[in-house]
């Protein structure tokens, strides 16, 4: 990813109406950004907000800060939209870390389960000093919610590992996620939590380790998993950022058919092996699109080397063989730079996304050469995509900077999302733009 040497980023609702209120009539007229809430940092607050956000039936946001808070080892966050016209949005902290038991710098996105119960990981502490998988139960009249530690992930010879992506089942409730390095061959591993039948605690299995020696024949699948998705069938899709051809892998793991325990891990595509490969380097965020169709985006590569946005188109059936790839986006720095959060699925078949730099407002921003943009991608009818850039952040007047890797959330016709940077107090903010 291009950005400057400063800092090495490892790790990287509300309705219509609700948005209306808060921010008035000129989001919806200026069809621009609003600042919804702006990290303190210190003990007041958390800082740096490195996923994206989930909504409940109410329309409050939750998402995370991985920094600083109460207990100073990040927190949890919700905002409750304002109950009148021109109102502010209120942030709880539903939960601060300790560094402790229950781990510390929360990373992964977060999922919600239907009695409200949210789950994710942190990247520290725990048993072994290498983040856990937690859960948060919403109190049932009143009070503070309950944190649970699910599981404490093993280190790597004492290295933090990375526990990254989460993803529940909504029809069994079991939870998988991605840990990004460490693993039987040091290239991280995907893993399932079920949960108990009634009471007792749940159980742990790893489904596939990555292996990150170029001799091996495990290489060829990528290493460094990352995104992780559920797919119709139960099976999962993810991403890896590294091994492969060099530059990571888009990979497909289908769960055991008639009664065996071994699930199967497919390659789909492998992305070039450097940062200047046309077809794309470090495929992070992953969305599975209208009729299968998988869309993602890549840090780096592309015509210009800022990165593109992609689809990978499944072989005909029965033949077998990897996915077709198509470059939708190039960006161009002016454009973006760096679209670690991949995009999600808008109305009529548009793909909306953030890019963490590049953008308008050019120089040092933060990690990168750039604040960030929002971009929204259009199809055509002759296949061709049109992009239309709705926000590039300021490095000024408070403004977000530096949106975070999570994808965006979309809520009645709004966007919602998160950075690490920016904002009144520079600690990033939470912020919303009608399109």
């Amino acid at each position: 990813m291009k950005h400057t040497n400063i800092a090495n980023k490892q790790f990287f609702l509300a309705t219509l109406v609700a948005l209306v209120l808060c921010l008035g009539a000129t989001l919806a007229a200026a069809q621009t950004e609003g600042i919804l809430h702006s990290f303190l940092g210190g003990t007041a607050d958390g800082a740096q907000s490195f996923n994206g956000l989930i909504a409940d039936s109410a329309g409050n946001l939750y998402g995370t800060a991985g920094y600083e808070g109460p207990g100073g080892q990040g927190i949890v966050f919700q905002l409750t939209p304002p109950s009148g016209s021109g109102g502010t949005w209120t942030e709880n902290i539903i939960y601060s870390f300790l560094g402790t038991s229950d781990g510390s710098v929360p990373v992964s996105n977060l999922v919600m389960d239907s009695a409200g119960a949210i789950y994710g990981t942190s990247a520290g502490a725990g048993t072994f000093n290498c983040g856990t998988l937690y859960q948060l139960v919403p109190p049932s009249g009143g009070g503070a919610w309950t944190e649970n530690t699910l599981y404490n992930f093993p280190c790597n010879g004492g290295a933090e590992t990375g526990p990254m992506a989460v993803v529940r089942d909504p029809n069994t409730g079991t939870i998988y996620g991605s840990v990004e390095q460490g693993g039987s061959f040091f290239g991280g591993w995907v893993y399932e939590m079920v949960p108990p039948a009634s009471g007792g605690t749940w159980t742990y299995t790893v489904l596939h380790n990555f292996n990150i020696n170029p001799r091996s024949a495990g290489y060829a699948n990528g290493c460094n998993p990352w995104s992780l998705i559920l797919g119709p069938k139960g099976d999962l899709y993810g991403t890896t950022i590294y091994c492969g051809l060099g530059g990571g892998t888009v990979y497909r793991l289908a769960p055991p058919s008639g009664g065996g325990t071994i699930w199967s891990l497919s390659l789909l595509y492998s992305f070039g092996a450097s940062n200047t490969s046309p077809n794309g380097y470090n495929p992070y965020g992953l969305l599975i699109g209208l009729s299968g169709v998988l869309y993602g985006g890549t840090a780096q590569g592309g015509s210009s080397g800022y990165g593109t946005i992609y689809s990978l188109t499944r072989p005909q059936s029965g033949t077998g063989g990897p996915w077709t790839e198509t470059i939708i986006h190039n960006f161009a720095l002016v454009d973006g730079n760096d679209p670690t959060a991949g995009v999600i699925l808008g109305p009529a078949g548009s793909l909306y996304g953030t890019t963490s730099g590049g953008g308008s407002h050019g120089g040092l921003c933060g990690f990168y050469l750039g604040c960030g943009t929002v971009f929204q991608l259009t199809p055509g009818p002759d296949g061709t995509w049109t992009e239309t850039v709705l926000h590039s952040f300021a490095p000024t007047g408070g403004d977000a900077i530096n949106p975070n890797p999570g994808p965006l959330l979309e809520r009645g016709g709004n966007l919602y999302g998160a950075t690490y940077n920016g904002g009144a107090d520079g600690n990033g903010a939470v912020y919303a733009i009608h399109p």
